[in-house]
């Protein structure tokens, strides 16, 4: 009897063990970035969308992953400077591909996707105006609605959803091609966050493997012109250059303040305190300036890889991933085709490394905010500093460009400059996280950009350029080229026609 007794206690203690092992997620072997040429990764970046000018974004996620379900965060920032207008979380089961789309009303952007997969809070259908919480309280109503209406977009691959488990059984498409999306499964969620590891692989999270690609178009219906392009992946890699996986990195999607040490999670320097985060003015900041909330985690600079325990760390290899030493692309404005050219230049992980306080006067020492931790490889040199920066008359942190050459196509060449003689050469700024550079035009252009926009006023109708930065910038984006045929509405087709060429550059 007791010999009985004492079996099945080992055997329950054997299956508790067991069960627990079952339970564990796979260690994370992740030690560094790289911008993933194939276009496959586990961080994907949009470098901008647009809903100004009748414009319309559509952007597409797959998950190349045959074995694993994915959860992602996705947000949405301005193109000013990097606020958060609008976050969710996505679910995708493998194989699949979740499609949305931003357009705009009289109050700003909305988010729109009719796309099956599951997404907390469901959102399917519904029409879901962006948040202007974050904004600056002291612009006008008008201001605060366009700012709504271009930016970049963050997508994150948080975890791997694991096959047999509950949550990997709610999200999987069934025969009818939807997913249950049940709320009594995905509620759960609400409670895990990177300390509760335990909970979150018996809910069915593991670390995540990336594996994903996305595209994105921008669509014109009344100027038929549609202009498309890839998104920039970022793949976790180990020490031998190999997919791997990273940090477990899932939070509650909700507004609760979170339970974690928010320093630990997050770069931002409007977020957190500490030896590395100062004023413009180099006094340090005593009070985070904005209160972190859940649907705040994980951003792009939570720590993810197994060589990162600070958030400026993550920040630092990430910018390094990206950064460039200058970036060179075509241009048209040929006047028998009406061409146009704008350029957009994104900086997505400029965020980590400097931030906007409002509460303060453009003119203030203390409204630029930096996080001086994050740095470049020689573990030294930041990408953004007081010296390096200044605020332009709309509130939008700027950095100059220290030189850029604008060709012909004949070899032709201007130096420093997008004026020629008897004009004056300059240098461009870059102001805003997301910069459209227009050539030549001062109207609309091509993209009809307003909130961090300027003009090149090149005297060259076709060519090509070179802008350039002897400090390293984290700098992405592409041409944008319209052509319009004149014959062609008078002959009853489409005449207008968009041409997107990624930026070129050198590291």
């Amino acid at each position: 009897m007791k010999k009985n007794v004492l079996a099945l206690s080992i055997a329950a203690m054997i299956g508790g063990f067991a069960g627990a092992a079952s339970a564990q997620m796979t260690a994370a072997s992740a030690t560094k970035f790289e911008q993933a040429e194939g276009g496959v990764g586990h961080i994907l970046v949009v470098p901008y969308f647009t809903t100004q000018n009748d414009n319309m974004s559509v952007f597409h996620v797959v998950n190349t992953d045959t074995v694993n379900g994915k959860a992602l965060k996705v947000r949405f920032r301005g193109a000013a400077n990097s606020d958060d207008i609008l976050d969710f979380t996505v679910f995708l089961s493998p194989y699949d591909v979740w499609t949305g789309s931003v357009q705009a009303d009289a109050n700003g952007s909305y988010f729109l996707t009719a796309d099956n997969s599951c997404t907390y809070p469901n959102i399917h259908g519904q029409k879901i105006s962006f948040v202007q919480d974050r904004l600056a309280d002291g612009w006008t109503a008008e201001k605060r609605v366009n700012n709504t209406k271009e930016g970049y977009v963050e997508i994150l691959n948080m975890a791997d959803v694991k096959p047999g488990s509950d949550l990997f059984k709610t999200i999987k498409h069934a025969a009818n091609g939807a997913p249950a999306c049940a709320d009594s499964v995905l509620e759960q969620t609400l409670s895990i966050n990177p300390t509760t590891v335990a909970a979150a692989a018996t809910l069915g999270y593991d670390t995540p493997t990336g594996q994903l690609t996305g595209d994105w178009y921008i669509l014109n219906v009344a100027q038929t012109t549609t202009f498309s392009g890839a998104a920039t992946a970022i793949k976790a890699v180990d020490a031998a250059g190999a997919n791997a996986r990273g940090k477990f990195v899932a939070f509650p999607q909700d507004n609760a303040a979170t339970g974690v040490a928010i320093g630990d999670y997050t770069a931002d320097p409007l977020f957190k305190t500490g030896a590395n985060i100062v004023y413009g003015d180099g006094t340090l900041v005593a009070a985070p300036l904005v209160a972190a909330v859940n649907y705040d985690f994980p951003d792009l600079s939570t720590p993810y890889l197994t060589t990162t325990t600070t958030p400026e760390q993550q920040a630092s290899l990430l910018t390094q991933a990206v950064a460039n030493t200058g970036v060179s692309n075509q241009f048209a404005t040929d006047t028998l085709i009406d061409a146009k050219t704008d350029w957009v230049l994104s900086m997505p992980t400029r965020r980590y490394s400097v931030g906007a306080n409002y509460a303060e006067a453009t003119n203030s020492g203390k409204y630029r905010v930096f996080n001086a931790g994050v740095v470049a490889a020689d573990n030294a040199t930041r990408y953004f500093e007081a010296g390096t920066t200044s605020v332009d008359a709309d509130g939008n942190i700027c950095v100059n460009t220290t030189s850029n050459v604008f060709y012909d196509r004949e070899e032709s060449s201007v130096r420093n400059g997008a004026v020629i003689s008897p004009g004056t050469a300059k240098v461009i700024r870059l102001c805003g996280e997301v910069n459209v550079l227009a050539f030549k035009d001062t109207g609309n252009s091509v993209l009809g950009a307003s909130v961090a926009r300027q003009t090149a006023a090149v005297t060259y109708e076709n060519g090509w350029g070179q802008v350039n930065y002897t400090r390293a910038l984290p700098v992405v984006g592409s041409s944008f080229i319209k052509l319009t045929n004149a014959g062609g509405a008078a002959n009853g087709f489409s005449g207008t026609y968009g041409i997107t060429w990624p930026h070129r550059f050198s590291k």
